[in-house]
């Protein structure tokens, strides 16, 4: 492990649930992660981080016929509302994962780029049926 170092990750429950929206931090980079269970989409509209510019995923279960679980990677000027647009047209996800500034800094650009590089490692790490 070398050139690793100590990091603080912060993790804030906005209603004391674990089980439900996550949101996480380290705590000296500027970009945050929110983690939202399917069924606490709308608890997650409660959270201001989740209608930011930036990229997100959605999980689904592995299904009967797959060998490896499902994923779906976009990039969007509000993550919720792209999430929420999902929630009604694609039935495989069971959890959403949104990746925003802190700081409100990324732009439109800057989420196509993630995405771009998201999608181009999720497929080197050949985990997910993207």
């Amino acid at each position: 492990m070398s050139g690793s170092r100590p990091k603080t990750v912060q993790i804030y429950l906005p209603d004391g649930n674990a089980r439900s929206v996550r949101v996480a931090e380290i705590t000296s980079r500027t970009v945050q992660a929110v983690q939202i269970s399917r069924q606490k989409l709308q608890r997650a509209g409660e959270q201001n981080e989740t209608y930011r510019v930036g990229v997100y995923f959605l999980f689904g279960d592995q299904g009967d016929d797959a060998t490896k679980p499902a994923a779906y990677i976009g990039e969007a000027e509000d993550c919720f509302q792209r999430i929420s647009d999902h929630h009604s047209q694609k039935d495989f996800w069971t959890t959403a994962v949104t990746i925003t500034s802190k700081t409100r800094s990324f732009t439109k650009a800057h989420a196509r780029r993630l995405e771009y590089d998201c999608i181009r490692k999720a497929r080197q790490a050949e985990r997910f049926r993207l």
